[in-house]
C-alpha cells in the first residue's frame, strides 16, 4: 500500500473476488473462488474474512469433499480469516487462520490498471503452503502449494 492509500478503508465485498489454483492428482491445475465477506485496512493492519461455505471450484462433488471435516471442515468453521501488516508498499505480511490453525503468507499487492487514490483496487498475489494446516489428504492429490490471487476494491472507512 503506499503513502497514497494510508488512512481506513473498507472493502467491497460485493466488487471483490478471491481465486485459487491448485494441483489435482500432481498434474491437473483446480482453479476455485471464496467469496469475501468483508475486510479493512486499518492503518498498515489488514484483515478479510473468506466464506467457505461459498467456495465453488466448478465441479459440486469436488466442492462437497473439500468441505468435509478433514479438510476444510467448513460446516464447523465456515469463515477463512485473513490478519497482516503492510510491510511496504507492495507486500502485506500475514496468516490465514482455517480450521483453528494459522498459516503464514506473504502477498505482493500492486495497483490494478484502473486504480484511483479516492478508491483503490489492488491485486494481492501470493502461494500459501497448506502443509501446517493439517489437511488429511496425501499431496499427490492436494498440492502442497496453493496459488492466491484476490481481486480487491476499497472505499474510506
Amino acid at each position: 500500500m503506499t503513502a497514497v492509500r494510508s488512512g481506513n478503508w473498507t472493502v467491497v465485498a460485493a466488487a471483490t473476488s478471491a481465486r485459487f489454483t491448485v494441483r489435482d492428482l500432481g498434474f491437473k491445475r483446480v482453479t476455485g473462488t471464496i467469496p469475501v465477506r468483508g475486510g479493512s485496512v486499518q492503518g498498515t493492519d489488514v484483515r478479510a474474512e473468506l466464506d467457505l461455505a461459498g467456495l465453488d471450484t466448478g465441479h459440486p462433488k469436488r466442492d462437497a469433499d473439500l468441505r468435509k471435516p478433514g479438510l476444510l471442515d467448513s460446516a464447523a468453521r465456515p469463515v477463512l480469516r485473513f490478519r497482516g501488516t503492510a510491510a511496504d508498499a507492495g507486500r502485506v505480511d500475514g496468516a490465514l487462520e482455517l480450521r483453528g490453525t494459522t498459516c503464514p503468507v506473504t502477498l505482493a499487492v500492486h495497483p490494478a490498471p484502473d486504480d484511483r487514490p479516492e478508491a483503490p483496487h489492488l491485486i494481492a498475489t501470493g502461494v500459501l503452503d497448506r502443509a501446517p494446516l493439517r489437511m488429511r489428504v496425501p499431496r499427490f492429490v492436494i498440492g502442497r502449494h496453493v496459488e492466491i490471487t484476490v481481486d480487491v476494491r476499497l472505499v474510506p472507512g
